[in-house]
């Protein structure tokens, strides 16, 4: 619900003073209150705001960080990638070399027996000169250890590589597992930076709602004040213009009734009915203003509209507030008047939607709002049941007709003057 409607009811307790009195401080306090609760939710939403904003300024240094260290890692495993890559080469070299050095010995030692000549190693020892023996013999286990080691060598070799490339293989295992981690780390930091951020957002919105409603709310209260001001001017001037010529006339009249009681008395022994008007009686203090009008016809008046009432008098609002009326659901449909009188304002009227007010005399009015169309104008007179026009809907979207009954600027329960 709009959280200006409540605003609704402040506003025409400050129209019934269009025709009563002068504007008081009080009239607009539920205006005010409504700016205060508005302020405070501000304050509230705006502390939530920072709290998001320390959230996430501290996800993204968390985020920053962990995507650095990732960083790292990428490297570390793509450096060890390439180490791995550059093993695997020397020891296909290596396995290669310790290939071809077998094989070169199996050829040799095949032809050894491959060779026709089978004594002549024999023969060339036996008829060769000791010296020549002798060299033979160095040469030929020369030969032969030289093999030994290089196939020892090799195969030293490809042991250390085979080594080296099994810690390799577990260092990117590592690496791997650990970049796996870091990436987990990203991902839900990155979730905490977002639903940070999401939160934020959505509390710029709602203060920059709030925001706006408070400047609505303010323009509102300005509004009021301002036409309760002229309201207040305008009648006091013209209380004052007409005071002077008023008290003579009532003053005349009290004379002349005195005089007609006093020769009526002296004649008969008893009084005449009186001829006072309301101002002549107001005059010597008697005030049966409540006993006149609209109040003599509490619990006979009919209904403004038909539909059903969603909203009573005294009942909390939806939102926020309380209705100072009564609200009836219906779709559109006409408003009636619901007693005689003068039609005091027809309008609309920012944050309230179309309105009117009825001074029924007596210091009491009547007051309908929400309409979709109006079919008088101010000033106007209308009798009982006469068309104000025909519903439509509150500012905040309910649908039908808000409706109010105020003496002297206080707010009644319109359902007791119903019937």
């Amino acid at each position: 619900m709009n959280p200006v409607k409540p605003l609704l009811l402040a506003a025409l307790l400050g129209f019934s003073v269009y025709t009563y009195a002068a504007p008081e401080p009080s009239d607009l306090q539920d205006i005010r209150q409504a700016i205060s609760a508005a302020q405070t939710d501000l304050k509230q939403k705006q502390a939530a705001q920072t709290r998001a904003k320390q959230t996430l300024a501290s996800s993204q240094t968390a985020l920053t960080q962990a995507q650095r260290e990732l960083e790292t890692l990428n490297r570390q495993q793509s450096i060890a990638w390439d180490k791995l890559q550059k093993l695997q080469a020397e020891l296909e070299k290596v396995k290669t070399d310790i290939t071809g050095t077998k094989a070169q010995v199996a050829r040799l030692l095949e032809s050894h027996y491959k060779n026709r000549q089978q004594n002549a190693v024999v023969l060339f020892l036996k008829n060769a000169e000791p010296g020549q023996k002798a060299r033979y013999l160095e040469y030929a286990r020369y030969i032969q250890q030289a093999n030994e080691k290089v196939i020892k060598d090799l195969v030293s070799q490809q042991q250390q590589l085979a080594e080296r490339e099994k810690a390799v293989d577990a260092e990117l295992a590592r690496l791997k597992a650990l970049r796996m981690q870091k990436q987990a780390a990203v991902n839900r930091l990155n979730k905490t930076r977002n639903s940070a951020l999401q939160q934020s957002q959505t509390l710029n919105n709602q203060i920059d709602q709030q925001t706006r409603r408070i400047a609505s709310l303010r323009s509102d209260e300005a509004r009021l004040n301002a036409v309760l001001a002229n309201i207040a001017r305008r009648k006091a001037a013209a209380k004052k213009a007409q005071a002077p010529a008023k008290r003579k006339q009532a003053e005349a009249r009290l004379a002349q009734q005195r005089q007609k009681n006093a020769n009526t008395k002296k004649n008969t022994g008893s009084g005449v009915r009186s001829t006072l008007t309301a101002e002549d009686r107001s005059l010597q203090g008697i005030d049966q203003s409540s006993h006149s009008g609209l109040g003599s016809l509490q619990g006979s008046l009919r209904r403004p509209i038909g539909g059903s009432i969603s909203g009573r008098f005294g009942q909390a609002r939806p939102g926020g507030g309380t209705w100072r009326g009564v609200f009836f659901a219906t779709p559109p449909a006409g408003v009636h008047s619901v007693a005689a009188g003068t039609v005091a304002y027809a309008g609309s009227l920012g944050g309230y939607g179309n309105t009117v007010i009825v001074d029924h005399g007596g210091g009491y009015v009547s007051v309908y709002t929400g309409l979709g169309s109006i079919s008088v104008g101010g000033g106007s007179t209308v009798g009982s049941g006469s068309v104000l026009g025909t519903s439509g809907s509150l500012p905040g979207g309910e649908q039908g007709l808000y409706f109010e009954i105020r003496y002297r600027n206080q707010a009644m329960n319109p359902l007791s003057w119903l019937r």
